[in-house]
Order: structure tokens, then sequence, then C-alpha cells
């Protein structure tokens, strides 16, 4: 075929284009152009995996330092607080750096408790920024993975810098109900009200269309018909936008011949897709959990609704519902499922109703359980 795969299925890589997200993109540029106060310069981020969370961030980040930002991205786990506040003190200030005394900062950046002062810490930075007429941007990708103690002393940092008037914008990612979780009972309330981007499903005329352009731009021909099928198969879902159209792509390759789609091509592409996708994603999200749990996904799986009522549930399992709360915080923690309501639970993951439901016997002898 000689010509490179367009496609990059692979987890936080650049698409070649990014679909259904103009809006955010557009009203992050227009606040770091308005200033200090914009509401777009706080921002949180919500969606299950694979649903282009990171991509987002990275989109952020270019259009910022586009315009002369500092940037700083962070991804929180075990360590994260220390290693973001070193991160900031580490950064690139655009040969700014000699006007700021690290030293002095250093050696003033733990409060009478031994904590780092992250409010130091930043504002070491983004005042020198903000007197260049730039501004820094701190991102934090799997915010759910973050302690509610070390996000809410960020968050109060970078609330103090916006009412100082200094240049900063925050935007932070993460499943919903890790979002939420670090916003409710005692989390930092103003961050309640950044503008919130909730990545549900790309609208399919949308994926159509950059799918097509994606192809037809790396010469390959695919008719309309086909190229909607695909789009289908996608659910809207970012990460098999890209996981359809690269194995679409190698089917065709594998050929050797013309570049041109045809309907066998496009089925063998959207079957080895979802072979993966299943396989990369629901089964590594199934992995090791509780025989308890998965009875509690097989349950929810019975449901045609989105979401399910835990009585219902319970109900089915034949089990009290405080019996089961640690099967599904178990299942939450792993980000499988969510609850959007109180009494409600729903699947994080597209199409794990549907793996659950047709993998049930299989699932359960892996798991020694009668049913």
């Amino acid at each position: 075929m000689g010509r490179a795969n367009p496609f990059t299925p692979a987890a936080g890589a650049e698409p070649p284009a990014l679909i259904g997200r103009e809006d955010v993109l557009f009203d992050f540029e227009e606040s770091l152009l308005a200033g200090v106060g914009a509401p777009a310069r706080l921002m949180r981020i919500a969606g299950p995996r694979g649903s282009g969370k990171t991509v987002l961030l990275n989109k952020l980040s270019e259009i910022a330092r586009k315009h002369g930002w500092c940037v700083i991205n962070s991804t929180a786990h075990q360590s994260w607080f220390d290693d973001l506040c070193q991160h900031v003190m580490q950064a690139d200030l655009i040969g700014a750096s000699a006007e700021v005394d690290f030293e002095t900062v250093r050696a003033s950046i733990k409060n009478s408790v031994g904590k780092i002062d992250v409010r130091e810490v930043l504002d070491a930075r983004v005042v020198t920024l903000t007197k260049m007429g730039k501004g820094l941007l701190v991102t934090v990708d799997e915010v759910q993975d973050a302690s509610k103690e070390d996000f809410a002393r960020v968050a109060i940092a970078v609330q103090h810098l916006i009412r100082e008037k200094k240049n900063i914008a925050f935007a932070f990612a993460g499943t919903m109900s890790g979002v939420n979780g670090l916003l409710s009972n005692g989390g930092p309330e103003f961050m309640r009200r950044a503008y919130y981007e909730n990545l549900t499903s790309i609208p399919l005329d949308a994926v159509v269309d950059s799918l097509g352009k994606t192809m037809h731009k790396g010469g390959l021909e695919i008719e309309d018909k086909e190229l909607k099928r695909a789009a289908e198969a996608t659910a809207g879902y970012a990460y098999l936008v890209q996981l359809v159209g690269y194995n679409i792509w190698r089917a065709v390759a594998m050929k050797h011949g013309e570049l041109v789609a045809t309907s066998e091509d496009v089925q063998a592409g959207i079957d080895r897709a979802m072979g993966e996708y299943e396989r990369a994603v629901i089964e590594t999200a199934i992995a090791g959990i509780g025989k308890n749990a998965l009875r509690y996904l097989l349950a929810m799986a019975q449901d045609a609704t989105a979401a399910s009522s835990t009585a219902d549930i319970a109900a089915r399992m034949g089990a009290p519902t405080s019996s089961l709360s640690s099967a599904r915080a178990q299942l939450i923690d792993r980000q499988v499922i969510e609850s959007p309501a109180h009494g409600y639970v729903a699947f994080s993951i597209p199409f794990a109703r549907e793996f659950l439901n047709k993998n049930r016997s299989k699932l359960l002898a892996r798991f020694g359980i009668e049913m």
C-alpha cells in the first residue's frame, strides 16, 4: 500500500483531527485572550476511559503555548502533589526564570506544619509571567486518583491567584464519579462553577466527516454507505473512532492492492477493532474484580436503560442493598461503573453491557460462579 496508517488508537495519542470538541477549544482560547476571570480558564472535564480526556488536555496545552503561556501537565498519582510543585519550580519561563529567586522560594515553600505551600510555588511563577503579559496553565489528568486534600490545596491556591488578578488557568480531567467525588462533601466550592465539559458520544455526522476526511486525505477510497457503517460501529466513542479507522485501513493495506475499501474490508476492520477494544478496555477493567462484583455487573446488564436502580440489582441478586456496597464501591473505584444519581448506577465503559451479556456463560465459568 505504501502509505502510513493515519489513525492513532494508542492511549493519549494525538488523533489526526479532534472532533466534536470545537466549542470547548474555542471557549478556552477566547478566555485566555479575554483576561483574568474569563470562565474557561477554569475547566473540569469528565468522561469514561477512551473518551478523549487526555487528548483534549493536550490540545488545551497546545493552544496555551501558542499564546506564549507556560504549561505544566501532570497526571494524578500517589506523589502527584509534590511532583507538581517540583515541575512548576523547574519549568522554563521562556527566558524569564532569572527574574525569580527560587532559592528563596525553595526555602519558604513549606508552611508551619511542614506541607509544601503550593500557593508560594505557583505565585513565584505566575507573577513573573503576568508581568510579561503571559500566564501559566496547569493541567491534571486522571484526577480521580488525586487525594481530596491535595486537590483542594491546589484549587484554593489557584482561586487566590485569580482573586489577585494573576494569569493562571487550571484544567482537570477524570471519570465523572471521580471528578464529582473531589468536588462533593467539603471539596473546593468554587471549582464546581468551573467550565464543565462532559465528554459524551461524538455526533454521528461528525464521526462520518472525520473518518472520511482522514481516509480520503490518505488516498483511501470508501463508499458513503460503508463510511456511515464504520461510524455507527464507533458509537461516537473517541477511542473507537481511531481504532475502527485504523483497522479498516489495515484490512485494505494487507491486500497490497488498490486503496479501495470494500464492504468486506470495512466489516473486517470493525470486527477486529471491537475485539481489540474488548480486550484492551473491557477485559482489563474487570480483570481481578471479586465474584460478587461480577454478579453485580451481570445483574446490571439485564437492564435496557442507561442507568440501573441499585434496588433492582439487589433484588435480582437476592441480597440486601446494603450488603452490596463493597462490590459497588470496587466497581466505581475501577471506573467500570459510576453513580449518575443517588440510588442508580450506570456503566462507565461503552459496550460493557453488550460484552457482559454476550460472554455471560464464559465469565461465570472463569470466575467459578454458579447462577
